[in-house]
């Protein structure tokens, strides 16, 4: 749970960086440590940088509505909700097909394309409840933390290891940068797989905690009645 001032610490003790220097300025370690943190927060699809917004509105009638949220990364909005209804996402192609067979169907759709959300108008008023990932940005203060800060603390190590490689790099030592974004990566899979183990427990509301194996075909199924099961 380190601050921007204990990473960029961190930084110039693990690296071994020679601050006395004039090349290891305070800026440019700052701007490697912003670096690495936005590469680090960017590296998966992370829980803690999902994001709700409902602050937009979506009016019957309407289609076309730019991100309610300047800070969603384009093309991550992957639930809708308007009011009490969920509505399904399609590929844009797809979207406009239906839109142009089906112009006055009320089907529960969207879609995006750019930055803009696309909504079937023919569906009921509401507010719009986005759900998505959120683009990364620098520490903007010292006493800041990344988005690992909560619960990850081992992805803030990633960070600093990222930001030596930087500066490593900066300085020609290019085989101790490659060390060093190594280690940042490995910590940073490391913390995916925890994250996918504990999402794989999840199960869907409708569908049985066991599946039986079919012996012929090689594949799950719910049907009891199959025969050709364990």
């Amino acid at each position: 749970m380190a601050t921007f001032s204990e990473i960029i610490t961190n930084v110039v003790i693990k690296g071994s960086l020679n601050t006395t220097a004039s090349f290891y300025t305070d800026a440019l370690i700052e701007r490697e440590v912003n670096k690495a943190k936005i590469w680090a927060e960017s590296y998966h699809k992370w829980p803690m940088t999902e994001y709700m917004d409902k602050s937009g509105s979506f009016t019957s009638g309407t289609e076309e509505y730019a991100y309610p949220n300047t800070a969603f990364k384009t093309d991550t909005i992957r639930m809708l909700k308007i009011g009490d209804y969920l509505f399904e996402k399609k590929r844009f192609e797809d979207y406009l097909k239906f839109r142009e067979s089906n112009s006055s169907a009320t089907d529960r759709i969207f879609s995006d394309y750019g930055r803009t959300l696309y909504i079937n108008p023919n569906c009921a008023s509401g507010t719009t409840y986005c759900f998505g990932q959120l683009s990364t940005s620098d520490y903007p203060a010292g006493t800041d933390k990344s988005a690992f800060s909560l619960g990850e603390s081992e992805a803030d190590e990633a960070i600093t290891e990222k930001a030596i490689s930087n500066l490593k790099a900066k300085a020609m030592k290019l085989d101790e940068a490659i060390a060093w974004e190594n280690m940042a990566k490995t910590r940073l899979e490391e913390v995916w797989k925890r994250i996918q183990q504990e999402q794989y427990a999840y199960s869907p509301k409708d569908s049985s905690m066991f599946e039986r194996l079919d012996v012929v075909e090689s594949d799950y199924y719910e049907d009891d009645t199959n025969p050709l099961r364990w």
